[in-house]
């Protein structure tokens, strides 16, 4: 994993260590049944962190006999085991809590340092948010400042490490939360009525269940060996054709084996009067320049075959997700 990615998991991990210590003391003082969800999706948060930080660590351990292409899986199954951390602590009992506030509601109190625990924590989860759109640019390959992070890890969100992009989405969850939850103790002050508290208690549990559920999915896929995002296989394709005594490009396959490292197979076809000595030194040319250029692409193994004189890359091409065409 990127360095950035581990710094976004421990700026997290901090922030939400602070603001989980914050909420508690609010809940138990007013009785917020919103706040007490809030403490207990920031619980959830804080120990994510700690599942994901050790997911990052096993991550990077070398590869050995046993496992030949590392231990890059292992943040998967511990961004896994987070999602569904936020599926159970944070939202099925958030859920559970506001249902119960609603059927027995209890005067709230100390609004006003609950208002302010609230304005506080929204502080440290947008410095633990903009930290995590910093680690999705340096996961995409680039760099960014002030504003500029924003829109550009909004672009390559697609292509962070999933363990990146579950501190990204949980960052959000939280702040949208924080806004939830200091709306429903305004609304429940002014009308003295604390079915609102439990109300966004509610809503706040069954957001943190879509975002579970979402992040589950996607570190599921992970660990199966989804291919890598289409724009860097149109990227790979494009590069390799332009190499020399390479004629077409028959087919790339990718796997995703680690935060931040894929394995590639890759088909190129060439002139059927080479030797199979110069096959070998072209194709080992071929994956010493992909591996240069691509530092996420960490294993490479490439076949040549005859030239069939058919634009088989352009066909291909065409076949991936995205609206990008292939020239021909």
């Amino acid at each position: 994993m990127s360095h950035g990615g581990e710094k976004a998991i421990k700026a997290a991990l901090f922030a939400n260590g602070a603001i989980a210590a914050m909420k508690l003391i609010g809940a138990l003082m007013s009785g917020s049944a919103s706040m007490l969800a809030e403490f207990k999706h920031s619980l959830a948060d804080a120990s994510n962190g700690l599942f994901l930080l050790a997911g990052v660590r096993q991550s990077g351990k070398a590869p050995d006999a046993r496992f030949q292409f590392g231990y890059g899986k292992t943040a998967f199954f511990w961004s896994f085991v987070a999602a569904v951390a936020m599926l159970s602590i944070g939202g099925a009992f958030s859920i559970y809590g506001g249902i119960t506030k609603m059927i027995h509601p209890e005067e709230l109190e100390h609004v006003s340092l609950n208002l302010g625990i609230i304005g506080a924590s929204i502080l440290f989860e947008m410095y633990s948010l903009y930290t995590a759109l910093k680690g999705i640019c340096l996961d995409g390959g680039e760099s960014a400042s002030g504003f500029g992070v924003v829109t550009t890890a909004l672009r390559l969100v697609g292509r962070a490490a999933p363990t990146t992009k579950f501190i990204f989405y949980e960052d959000l969850a939280a702040l949208l939360g924080l806004v939830i939850a200091g709306f429903a103790l305004l609304i429940t002050w002014a009308t003295e009525h604390s079915i609102f508290d439990g109300i966004a208690s509610v809503i706040i549990g069954i957001m943190l269940l879509v975002i579970g559920f979402y992040t589950a999915r996607e570190n599921m896929n992970s660990i199966t060996g989804e291919a890598a995002d289409p724009e860097l296989v149109r990227e790979v394709g494009h590069f390799a054709k332009t190499l020399p005594e390479v004629k077409d490009i028959h087919r790339v396959k990718t796997m995703r084996v680690g935060p931040a490292a894929y394995l590639l197979n890759l088909i190129v076809e060439g002139d059927k009067n080479l030797s199979l000595a110069q096959v070998d030194d072209i194709n080992f040319n071929i994956k010493m320049e992909i591996e240069k250029r691509f530092p996420e692409i960490q294993y490479t193994h490439v076949t040549m075959i005859e030239d069939n004189y058919t634009d088989d890359w352009a066909s291909y091409c065409n076949t991936l997700d995205g609206d990008e065409r292939c020239p021909s």
